[in-house]
């Protein structure tokens, strides 16, 4: 009776202990086999990852790409300099003198004198006078040249009254380059003085 129930007790024991084992064997090839595919895996992409990066590195340093750049910044530069500074001469040409400030003549302005070129007397009756007027502007503006102002005068001391007029532009006058008038005497002297001045 002890032999038969000693027999079946000894084969179950050695086909679990291999069964694991082989378990345990395939387990073990499973696991191994996926690590170093991903580590080739890795590798790889370290290796793509570095040449891209490595071989981009060297096409931009050896293409220049950040030297032309440099180099059309520091060309730039110096040409905006100049631009810049162009409109400096101009400065001063730009900015117009200030106009000048004319002023409107009036009588007291004007001082004539009677310049005599011929004087002819008979005796005690009187003299015939050739003269001319002489013109002196005192006033303290100037005259416009683009203006034209009408003077009048009076020339006292003659027989009778003489009225003439000339005319002023700028700083020149135009006048009469001979006058006549009588005296009543020899002595008798003229004068002359401005009566209205009046713009053309």
């Amino acid at each position: 009776m002890t032999a038969p129930q000693a027999q079946p007790e000894p084969q179950p024991v050695p086909q679990t202990h291999l069964e694991t084992a082989d378990t345990a064997g395939t387990q073990t090839t499973q696991r191994k086999k996926p690590q170093v595919r991903w580590i080739i895996a890795g590798v790889a992409v370290l290796v793509l990852l570095l040449c891209f990066g490595g071989c981009g590195a060297l096409l931009a340093t050896t293409s220049g790409d950040e030297p032309v750049a440099d180099k059309t910044a520091t060309s730039a530069a110096p040409q905006a300099h100049p631009a810049t500074s162009a409109p400096a001469p101009t400065a001063p040409a730009t900015t117009a003198p200030p106009a000048p400030a004319y002023g409107t003549p009036t009588k007291s302005d004007f001082k004539l004198k009677v310049k005599i070129l011929k004087k002819q007397c008979f005796g005690s009756a009187g003299c015939n006078i050739t003269y001319r007027i002489d013109v002196t502007y005192t006033g303290d503006v100037d005259l416009d040249p683009s203006k034209t102002y009408e003077v009048t005068y009076q020339v006292k001391g003659a027989e009778d009254p003489i009225i003439n007029t000339f005319e002023v532009s700028g700083d020149s006058a135009s006048v009469q380059q001979e006058e006549m008038a009588g005296t009543k005497r020899s002595g008798d002297k003229l004068t002359a003085v401005v009566t209205d001045v009046s713009e053309l």
